[in-house]
């Protein structure tokens, strides 16, 4: 009788502890789900009597992809899990990895839980010899982003979609006077070349470098079936000055119900000068299609396409920015 007391007044359990995936999933999967809601990363979020539907789907396809050499930290509180953290390798290299899935349950917010997390995960990084953690947060999340700030991360580079929802835009630039033309097959190097200069060392360093541009005849090929079935339209154009490539365009106009595209590369020395024209030149473009949402790809270290953009109407959405802490 005195055991089975002393055995209830023992406190439960409290504070980080290593992520068990036989057993926690589906609790981090329902975590997630709450936590992560507005960004609709679950299917049937907005259901309420679906999203358990939804939560399942999540679970059933991401247990058989998740590798042995992913773990990470769960937060128990009150007897439940509150918190999570999950730390996989980066691809191919075993001495970097990714901090995922940073979340704990509004209830429990700004009681340190994710501090702590954070602090476990880094140490348990450093026991396995690891040399740089990264993560992507949301550029618009200024708590997370001091969070990782007072942990030592700084920011490599933010990327993602500036969208305008509206009519067609009325360009501002003077399109006329860039002399741009198709982007042909032969450009295949200097292409390489302009985004390479395009693309900082320590983007390069973490991010697989972005070429939307160059593709083979045989891509060629498959990308116009493609635009043909789904009633799309891509173009790709190339701006020559001073004897060299100083831009690049990509445009996808839809004729049925999905959004437009655009995306540029403008080489560092030509920055500042062509994006307005750019810009006015692919809206103009665009007119040809029917009016709908437009979407187009933006990162942090090209400020200048950003401005135009925002200028033009367009407003940031779906950007995350990559941040890195060496161990």
């Amino acid at each position: 009788m005195v055991a089975r007391v002393a055995s209830q007044s023992q406190p439960a359990f409290r504070g980080a502890r290593l992520f068990d995936p036989t057993h926690d999933l589906g609790a981090v999967a329902h975590l997630l789900e709450e936590a992560f809601r507005p960004e609709h990363n679950f299917p049937f979020t907005d259901v309420p009597l679906l999203r358990e539907l939804g939560i399942f789907l999540w679970t059933i396809g991401y247990a058989p992809g998740f590798p042995d050499s992913t773990t990470g930290f769960v937060w128990v509180e009150d007897g439940q899990l509150v918190g999570n953290a999950t730390l996989s390798p980066d691809i191919g290299r075993l001495d970097r990895y990714l901090i995922t899935n940073v979340a704990v349950k509004p209830k429990y917010r700004r009681q340190g839980i994710a501090r702590a997390l954070m602090q476990r995960s880094i140490e348990h990084l450093r026991t396995l010899n690891v040399k740089t953690a990264l993560l992507n947060v949301r550029p618009d999340n200024p708590g997370a982003l001091k969070l990782y700030r007072d942990l030592g991360f700084s920011e490599v580079e933010m990327r993602g979609e500036w969208i305008h929802r509206g009519a067609h835009v009325g360009p501002r630039g003077l399109w006329h006077r860039l002399a741009l033309r198709p982007l042909r097959e032969a450009d295949h190097r200097a292409v390489s070349e302009l985004i390479r200069a395009a693309t900082p060392a320590n983007v390069q360093r973490y991010h697989a470098v972005r070429n939307d541009f160059s593709i083979t005849w045989d891509d060629r090929m498959v990308e116009a079936v493609g635009d043909l079935f789904v009633g799309q339209a891509t173009r790709r154009w190339a701006l020559e000055m001073d004897g060299r490539l100083a831009a690049l365009l990509l445009m996808r106009g839809q004729r049925l119900l999905t959004p437009h595209f655009l995306s540029v590369q403008v080489h560092p020395d030509f920055r500042g000068r062509l994006e307005d024209d750019l810009i006015a030149f692919a809206l103009r473009e665009l007119a040809r299609f029917p009016s709908r949402e437009i979407r187009a790809f933006a990162t942090s270290t090209h400020a200048e396409w950003i401005t135009v953009l925002e200028q033009n109407g367009f407003k940031m959405q779906n950007a995350l920015t990559l941040m890195a802490l060496a161990l």
